[in-house]
């Protein structure tokens, strides 16, 4: 019962932050840069290079 005490006020902070970023994220979605396809392949292949190689260090801890 004690951590509902810590736990309403970090929602309330975190929804406030949420409120606050939404107008940035708009301005930045509609006047940002905008990648070429080859910039987003190169993107999707590192995160998948990122993925393959955690999954590798969970089979390897795990094993």
């Amino acid at each position: 019962m004690d951590n509902l005490w810590f736990q309403i006020p970090v929602a309330i902070v975190m929804g406030f932050m949420i409120w606050r970023m939404i107008p940035a994220a708009k301005h930045w979605l509609k006047n940002g840069p905008k990648g070429s396809s080859k910039e987003w392949l190169n993107v999707s292949m590192l995160i998948g290079a990122v993925v393959l190689f955690v999954a590798f260090l969970i089979t390897t801890v795990r094993g």
